[in-house]
């Protein structure tokens, strides 16, 4: 739970953590909603509009909404881990052996090439695979990329430059 210096609202980007205590307490609102409805159901003396004043859609609003969140998290943690240190920084995502060849849905993706498949969408979001070069394009911009990538970009660096990254 978020401390007064920490609050939801305080700034910054939010961690993967938060987001997760987030998920846990909208699944315990959502639980906790059920069960009042329920208690509420049993409830003869009381009239029949207030018997049903919950209905299920709330909780499972709730539910969905928390899944979401949890999916959030999850993505927030895959971008921080694939932006470290020696990773490729494109933000696409690529089949490591087959290069641009990737299908997603429903929250997976894999190739249609080689067959090879994620439990996560990689087509969005920063690669993270190991760099192992640097592509520098005719104006002189310049981007760390995986094998895969260095592949793919080596046939469209018009006037660029394709660069080894030395490995100790």
């Amino acid at each position: 739970m978020c401390t007064d210096d920490e609050s939801v609202g305080g700034g910054g980007e939010p961690t993967p953590a938060e987001l997760r205590d987030l998920q846990t307490r909208a699944d315990a609102l959502a639980r906790d909603v059920a069960m009042m409805r329920e208690r509420l159901k049993t409830q003869s003396g009381l009239p029949r509009g207030v018997r049903e004043a919950l209905p299920g859609a709330v909780d499972e609003s709730l539910a969905e909404a928390a899944q979401r969140i949890g999916g959030a998290a999850e993505r927030l943690a895959r971008v921080r881990a694939a932006q470290g240190p020696g990773s490729c920084t494109v933000w696409w995502g690529i089949c490591p052996r087959c290069g641009p060849t990737l299908l997603a849905e429903d929250g997976r993706s894999w190739c249609r090439e080689c067959g090879t498949g994620w439990g996560y969408d990689r087509s969005e979001g920063p690669c993270g695979e190991p760099a192992s070069f640097l592509a520098m394009d005719a104006e002189g911009g310049t981007v760390v990329v995986c094998s895969a990538h260095g592949r793919h970009l080596h046939e469209r660096l018009d006037g660029g430059l394709l660069l080894a990254i030395p490995t100790v």
